[in-house]
């Protein structure tokens, strides 16, 4: 059974991958009290103390707007953290694979489907300190793995936590018959956390490198909330409920919507993710009452 050190134990990927796989794999979990990540000692004693065939490293500050009011915090912890991690696993021997973002690619010119090879001009903190995280991992351990996770949905469970989200921002809305504005200028995926758990130990056998990890969407964010909506609940509802934003975005499109090519391939079409759209359909259909057991 391998053995895996696992930071962010009690986040949202954290909480969901130790209930899926706490009988296949021997986890452990530190607390911040047990181990504070942003502390090179504490990691290289904690590490090289306990050992690891895997060390996961899904911990962050993720809140953008958190990260441009807190600079030096967020690169504390989303940068030289990782590098503090990553340098501890190469030590041992352990396979590193931590969470980037799709944050990435927030900036670019390209249309369709993005791939990781193209140029990025992270425009916020927090992307330009996953894509350093990223750059100096590489170099410290080529065979790490970075997972540039898009956006994802839940709902909160009991000791597995949920944020805000698509999904819940959406349900909370028709509720309530609340409106609710997307944008039509932005395309982004969003993905069930059931399949990013579902596949994350796969991840641990990937060559090293940079992967989009995530559901494909090649609809616009306004699409894919009425599209959703008017199937699950009717057009009433679609219209009153989903409202198109034509002003957010409009001076420069946002696209981060991301191609899984790289990671199929490089995984013998093991990873593969359901589309946004029939991801969101097959979750609640199937999915929304899986406890991660």
């Amino acid at each position: 059974m391998k053995k895996v050190i696992i930071t962010g134990g009690s986040g949202f990927i954290g909480s969901r991958f130790i209930r899926r796989w706490q009988k296949s794999f021997d986890i452990l979990s530190p607390t911040h009290q047990e181990l504070d990540i942003t502390n090179k000692d504490a990691v290289v004693q904690y590490v090289m103390k306990n050992g690891a065939d895997v060390i996961l490293h899904t911990a962050a500050i993720s809140n953008t707007g958190y990260c441009e009011e807190h600079p030096e915090e967020s690169y504390l912890a989303n940068t030289l953290a990782t590098t503090y991690l990553a340098e501890a696993a190469k030590a041992i021997g352990a396979k590193f694979v931590f969470f980037s973002s799709d944050q990435i690619y927030n900036g670019n010119k390209e249309e369709g489907l993005l791939s990781e090879d193209i140029d990025v001009a992270p425009v916020n903190h927090y992307g330009r300190h996953k894509l350093e995280a990223e750059n100096r991992v590489l170099e410290i351990a080529r065979d790490a793995v970075a997972l540039r996770a898009t956006w994802m949905y839940d709902i909160p469970r009991e000791g597995m936590p949920a944020h805000p989200n698509f999904y819940t921002n959406l349900s909370n809305a028709i509720e309530e018959e609340r409106p609710l504005q997307y944008a039509i200028y932005e395309h982004r995926g969003i993905t069930n956390a059931r399949e990013v758990i579902e596949l994350l130990p796969l991840t641990f056998d990937l060559p090293g490198g940079v992967y989009n990890y995530g559901a494909e969407n090649a609809l616009n964010t306004f699409d894919t909330a009425y599209s959703f909506v008017k199937i699950r609940h009717g057009e009433e509802v679609a219209e009153k409920v989903v409202k198109a934003d034509k002003e957010r975005f409009a001076q420069q499109p946002r696209n981060i919507s991301i191609s899984m090519d790289k990671i199929r391939q490089a995984s013998d079409n093991k990873i593969y993710f359901t589309n946004t759209f029939e991801g969101l359909l097959e979750w609640e259909r199937k999915y929304k009452d899986y406890d991660f057991d």
